[in-house]
């Protein structure tokens, strides 16, 4: 009798986890999908920020619901990035304080690596220069636990290139070029050296190379300052990276300003301006002014010269105040606990965990039969009819879902009306709290039934760009900061 209810338990066992591996695949399908995309895009260099941002977004949820960590991880560090690369520090931060409370958890030194080296970008553009340094050291400590040899590698570079950084001003000038140049030669060797089967290789050498040509630039070596921009030149010819090329242009004016080239310079720095407008790119905006403001001087072009110095000295206003308080943030102060205080062993904890995870469900399996021989009670009957009016009401859920899904690809003005008779409330708990329009009201609808873009695009017979710009006005009458507030908010609505 002992050995066949050891029997039934390993058969309940062996289903239990065929059934959840196959729930899990398609889930697993879709991971794989967005991962393959954003790697790509780094392959490519043809990074489109909106969609790179979806993706990652996506990722983290999946992930997510799927309990697959390096998915989660590998999304927070690129969301994480993003918003550091657009001075979004708030977004940055929070994402950061995420993703380290996760790397800690999984003993993740190469997630952890990364997310130190964003921050303490972040903290040299606060101009936090102090903790910066401690954060770096940080940095390496974690680095130097890290078994990918590639993945040991890219974290080098760029550490190479964040020591360099530490020791200049914020004109990129320091009293000791020839240690920043170095770094920077080194940081380049090394991404040199990368396998090129290596999906990061060329996005690593060409901000290396960037970074590199940037400070010979200031260092009034133009002779090589010229030759690293045309191996720049050559690299953006097979990989078109929007901000590599706007970085260049910025580098390019440098150069033809310090060898006094100034028509020329005012040429690239204007055509940067465009660009970086284009793209909303503030804090670049606030790094060229001062840079074409100089060169129309040097022109005895004044009316422009002081046109620029007045555009800088209202950004670095307003920056300075969004500086001020990113820096005062609790956040700051609890990453820098995080990143700094020892971490706990956890070695030994999964083992256990599944032996007991093993024991409850032996354990109760065990309990099931012990129940199915009493005699039924009346609490026993309310709870199965409790479970099956469960089981009904989820059901029905899905069957609703179906419905509304059809009615929006059919006729999307038939699918507004029939989703107030499902959610009765939606409409009227937003006209409450925001100052929506109908429209607004209708795009909400679309957005809760977790359409993607493209697809409310098809829909509502409108373009992709005219979506995502309705999307970023509500976000905006909203008071949210990222389209994954506007999600959440809208799913628990």
């Amino acid at each position: 009798m002992y050995n066949f209810t050891i029997c039934r338990v390993v058969l309940f066992l062996v289903i239990f986890f065929s059934f959840h591996n196959s729930f899990a695949q398609a889930s697993e399908s879709k991971i794989d999908s967005l991962t393959r995309l954003i790697d790509r895009g780094y392959l490519t260099g043809n990074f489109n920020q909106q969609i790179t941002l979806k993706n990652t977004t996506d990722l983290y949820y999946l992930s997510q619901e799927a309990g697959f960590i390096p998915g989660k991880a590998r999304s927070i560090v690129e969301e994480a990035n993003m918003y550091c690369n657009n001075a979004d520090f708030e977004s940055a931060l929070k994402k950061i304080n995420e993703g380290i409370d996760l790397a800690k958890s999984q003993n993740d030194k190469n997630t952890l690596c990364r997310l130190s080296l964003i921050y303490q970008r972040l903290l040299v553009q606060l101009g936090d220069f102090f903790n910066a340094k401690q954060i770096l050291v940080q940095s390496e400590n974690y680095n130097k636990l890290v078994d990918n040899s590639d993945e040991k590698k890219i974290n080098t570079i760029f550490i190479l290139l964040s020591k360099a950084e530490l020791l200049v001003n914020n004109e990129g000038i320091s009293k000791n070029m020839a240690s920043v140049l170095s770094y920077k030669k080194q940081a380049y060797s090394e991404a040199l050296s990368l396998e090129d089967s290596n999906i990061y290789k060329k996005f690593t050498l060409i901000y290396a190379l960037e970074s590199l040509a940037w400070s010979t630039a200031l260092a009034e070596d133009i002779t090589s300052a010229r030759k690293y921009i045309t191996k720049i030149d050559e690299l953006l010819v097979s990989y078109p990276n929007d901000d590599f090329m706007l970085r260049n242009l910025i580098i390019k004016g440098a150069v033809e300003n310090v060898a006094e080239n100034y028509h020329p310079a005012i040429k690239y720095l204007s055509e940067a301006i465009s660009k970086a407008k284009q793209s909303h790119k503030v804090y670049i905006l606030y790094e060229i002014y001062p840079m074409i403001s100089a060169s129309y001087g040097q022109l005895k072009d004044f009316e422009n010269a002081t046109i620029y110095s007045w555009r800088q000295k209202h950004l670095a206003d307003s920056i300075g105040i969004v500086k001020e308080k990113v820096k005062n943030s609790s956040l700051v102060s609890t990453i820098n606990l995080k990143i700094s205080e020892p971490e706990k062993s956890n070695k030994s904890i999964y083992p256990v965990l599944i032996i007991v995870a093993i024991f409850l469900l032996i354990g109760g399996y065990v309990l099931y039969n012990k129940t199915q021989s009493r005699p039924v009670k009346k609490q026993d009957t309310l709870k199965v009819m409790k479970n099956a009016d469960t089981e009904t009401s989820a059901d029905r859920q899905l069957e609703i879902s179906k419905k509304m899904v059809n009615l929006a690809k059919a006729d999307i003005n038939v699918f507004y009306i029939e989703f107030q008779k499902v959610y009765p409330t939606f409409y009227q708990s937003l006209k409450e709290k925001y100052d929506l329009n109908i429209s607004d009201l209708n795009f909400c609808t679309l957005i809760k039934m977790n359409f993607e873009i493209k697809q409310i695009a098809v829909y509502t017979n409108s373009t992709l760009r005219s979506v995502e710009s309705r999307r970023y006005r509500i976000m905006k009458k909203m008071n949210l900061k990222s389209q994954n507030d506007l999600y959440i908010l809208l799913s628990k609505l």
